[in-house]
């Protein structure tokens, strides 16, 4: 019987382990995309480690008219939901107005942070930006403000900025 010699299984050895490196490579930077295949959502598809974000991440374009282009993708268009890649993070993108609203106002207690937030000390204006803010500041924050727009209030900052606008 002949037995392969050391530095021929040493050399299969190593392409064995670069291929599951490889293999690994792949399976996790293409999560976003095999994700929503499996819970059978519509989706964009998403190149490997950039998802849909590829001519975000090269500054082509700017990330709210890559949310523009995607919203309005033909993939997509007649369905109330879709999912995307952030990078390699699934990401569900709401188009309903109603489960919109259902996730805004009636479930908001479970989706109050937000993919995009700023530094209170780098950005303290922007850090206190109601859809960029992180709980537990989101709480306090929205409870400050949820009595000054009720109904009654809005209606009456409508009129009055409907004097000044005249």
């Amino acid at each position: 019987m002949i037995f392969p010699s050391a530095d021929v299984v040493q050399s299969y050895l190593w392409l064995v382990l670069l291929c599951a490196v490889l293999y690994l490579l792949w399976f996790v930077t293409t999560t976003g995309t095999r994700y929503w295949q499996c819970v059978r959502v519509p989706y964009i598809e998403g190149r490997p480690l950039v998802g849909n974000f590829f001519e975000a991440v090269l500054m082509r374009k700017s990330m709210f008219d890559l949310m523009d282009e995607l919203y309005v993708h033909e993939r997509v268009r007649d369905s109330a939901l879709f999912g995307i890649s952030k990078l390699i993070t699934p990401t569900l993108v709401l188009r309903d107005p109603e489960l919109i609203k259902q996730v805004l106002i009636k479930d908001a207690a479970f989706f109050c942070n937000r993919a995009m937030s700023t530094d209170p000390h780098g950005d303290p204006i922007g850090y206190y930006n109601l859809l960029m803010i992180k709980n537990p500041a989101w709480k306090q924050l929205r409870s400050y403000l949820t009595p000054s727009l009720s109904l009654s209030k809005i209606k009456q900052m409508y009129r009055l900025l409907d004097q000044v606008s005249s």
